[in-house]
C-alpha cells in the first residue's frame, strides 16, 4: 500500500477520506454535508433511512449494519479497495432509548450497548491499525453531556457515553507519540429526532435545561477539530463549567437534581411548543 504520512492538522481536508457512521441521523447528516462541500471524499454509513439524495460527488452512501461483524468487515475492505486509506474516522451513530431501567426491555437496552459502545470500540480497533499503518490518522467520536451528568430515565445511553468518554481519553493516552490523534465532540442537547423522542418520555427532563443547539453546530464543530485537533470540545462552551461542576461529587448532584428536573420539565413543554408537536404527542 501506498501511505502519505502527513499531519492534517492546519491543512486542507481537501481529498482526504473520512468515514463516518450514523450519517443519515441529524448531527450526522449535517456533519456529512459540512465536509463534502470542504472537499474531502465522505464515505457515509447509514443503516435504515437513506436521507435525500444531494448532488455530491465526493460523498458515496454505503448501507451497513455497524452492529453485524460481517458488515463492519465488508466495511473496511471496500474502504480499502476503493480509496486505499482512512484519514479520518467520525463514530456518530448512536441511539437513545428513554424510560426508567426497570421497565426498559432487555432488547432496547442491548440494542443501545449494541451501537453506541461495542460498535464503535470494534470499528475504531479495525481502523486503528489502519492508521499506524498509514502513520497519520484522526479518530473523533461524537459523545454527548450525558456522558458527563448522569441522565436519570436514560441510564443506559448516559452510561455507553461516559464509556466512550473514558474510552476516548484512555486512547488519547495510548497512541501519545504516534501521528494518530483521537478527538471527543461532547454537545449538550441537539435538536434532532432523538430529541424529540425523548420529549415524550414522561420523566425525562434533563436534557431539556436549556435550549438545544444545532446539528450545524456540531458539524461546525468536527470540521474544526479535523483543521486542529484537540483532546475534547464542549459545545456550547457556556456549559462545559456547569456540566463539570454538577459531577463535583455524587451527593452534590443527587442535591440538586430534584431542581433539575423541574427545570428540566418546564423546559420540556416549552421544547413540545416551540418545534410544535405538543398537540401530536398529547394524541399519542
Amino acid at each position: 500500500m501506498n501511505f502519505a504520512g502527513e499531519q492534517m492538522s492546519g491543512k486542507s481536508i481537501k481529498n482526504k477520506v473520512i468515514l463516518i457512521t450514523g450519517a443519515s441521523g441529524g448531527i450526522g447528516n449535517a456533519i456529512v454535508n459540512k465536509l463534502v462541500s470542504d472537499d474531502s471524499i465522505v464515505v457515509a454509513v447509514y443503516h435504515q433511512n437513506l436521507p435525500p439524495l444531494q448532488s455530491y460527488k465526493n460523498v458515496f452512501w454505503i448501507k451497513t449494519d455497524i452492529t453485524n461483524s460481517k458488515d463492519r468487515d465488508n466495511l473496511v475492505s471496500f474502504c480499502l479497495k476503493k480509496y486505499n486509506r482512512i484519514d479520518v474516522l467520525i463514530n456518530c451513530a448512536g441511539i437513545l432509548e428513554p424510560g426508567e431501567f426497570s421497565s426498559l426491555e432487555e432488547i432496547h437496552l442491548q440494542k443501545m450497548i449494541d451501537l453506541n459502545i461495542t460498535s464503535a470500540f470494534i470499528i475504531t480497533k479495525k481502523i486503528l491499525s489502519l492508521m499506524k499503518l498509514q502513520g497519520v490518522g484522526h479518530i473523533i467520536n461524537i459523545g454527548s453531556l450525558g456522558g458527563i451528568v448522569p441522565m436519570p430515565y436514560s441510564a443506559v445511553y448516559s452510561a455507553t457515553k461516559f464509556a466512550l468518554r473514558g474510552f476516548s481519553f484512555s486512547l488519547i493516552e495510548e497512541l501519545i507519540g504516534t501521528n494518530v490523534k483521537v478527538s471527543l465532540i461532547t454537545p449538550g442537547s441537539v435538536n434532532t429526532k432523538m430529541l424529540d423522542y425523548e420529549a415524550q418520555a414522561d420523566k425525562s427532563a434533563i436534557s431539556f435545561l436549556s435550549k438545544p443547539i444545532s446539528p450545524i453546530d456540531v458539524a461546525n464543530t468536527v470540521l474544526q477539530t479535523i483543521h486542529k485537533p484537540t483532546i475534547e470540545k464542549i459545545i456550547p462552551f457556556s456549559q462545559s463549567f456547569a456540566s463539570r461542576l454538577l459531577v463535583f461529587s455524587p451527593k452534590f448532584f443527587s442535591i440538586v437534581y430534584k431542581l433539575l428536573h423541574i427545570i428540566g420539565l418546564s423546559g420540556k413543554k416549552k421544547y413540545l411548543n416551540r418545534y410544535g408537536i405538543f398537540n401530536l404527542l398529547k394524541e399519542m
